[in-house]
């Protein structure tokens, strides 16, 4: 339904997917708050503020929207709201930032995350191995002499976990290469097709000008015959001339 609604290409993280969804979610809290601020008024009875209904939505969504902000449930969710951004040392919006942009540190904040969450996991590694010692690299813990880590694992157990993140890192330096290559192919076949298109007219241009001359050369002969002026040699060679000059 998002993609019927904008035009975007979508992912196959889904990141730009959910910035919008948070934009969204952020221009629809605003805007609750701005009719809520801007059209109702506390001093009035509520089928008063219902009458002053705003342009664009009809009495039974004004009535439905003023009975959810003015229940006890909301209020205390507001107030609760208005504490925590209190608490906060820092804001954060997303602004006149482009999708590109915040795309970019979505990635950064999930790596960071990820990161984080390694961390957690190397920190309780180190704990187990000060309590049971090293593992050695052909045998898992707790399991005896008998399997290895390849058995039970997989045969790519010990491979560092990065090793994907830079296949996939290439694969997608390939792909913007191979967009980039496609675009300039594209750039190249429009400047030849602009080319071919300012040839056409120059020669369209070139022969509207020897129909002129030719047209007026007809005109001077029929002026000629007109007044039996200049004798038929004379015209001949006047013509022939003409001729000559349209053709360089």
């Amino acid at each position: 339904m998002l993609l019927e609604m904008f035009h975007f290409d979508e992912d196959s993280r889904g990141i730009i997917k959910r910035i919008i969804l948070k934009m969204l979610g952020r221009v629809w809290k605003e805007t609750k708050n701005k009719l809520y601020h801007h059209c109702y008024d506390s001093e009035l009875s509520l089928e008063e503020n219902i009458e002053n209904c705003p342009l664009g939505i009809t009495a039974d969504h004004w009535r439905w929207f003023l009975d959810y902000r003015n229940s006890e449930e909301t209020k205390e969710k507001c107030k609760k709201n208005a504490e925590n951004r209190s608490k906060q040392l820092y804001t954060h919006t997303g602004g006149l930032k482009s999708l590109a942009r915040l795309g970019e540190e979505e990635e950064r904040n999930e790596a960071i995350e990820q990161s984080d969450e390694s961390s957690r996991l190397l920190s309780q590694n180190d704990l187990l191995v000060q309590a049971l010692g090293k593992e050695h690299s052909d045998k898992v813990r707790g399991m005896g002499l008998g399997p290895t880590s390849s058995q039970v694992f997989g045969i790519n157990y010990h491979q560092p976990s990065n090793g994907f993140e830079r296949e996939e890192t290439q694969r997608v330096l390939l792909e913007l290469q191979a967009e980039l290559a496609a675009e300039k192919l594209k750039r190249k076949a429009v400047e030849d097709e602009v080319a071919v298109e300012k040839t056409k007219r120059q020669a369209v241009e070139d022969e509207v000008a020897a129909g002129k001359v030719r047209m007026k050369a007809m005109e001077s002969v029929c002026l000629l015959q007109g007044q039996g002026g200049k004798l038929l040699s004379d015209v001949t060679a006047w013509m022939s001339a003409l001729e000559g000059q349209i053709r360089k």
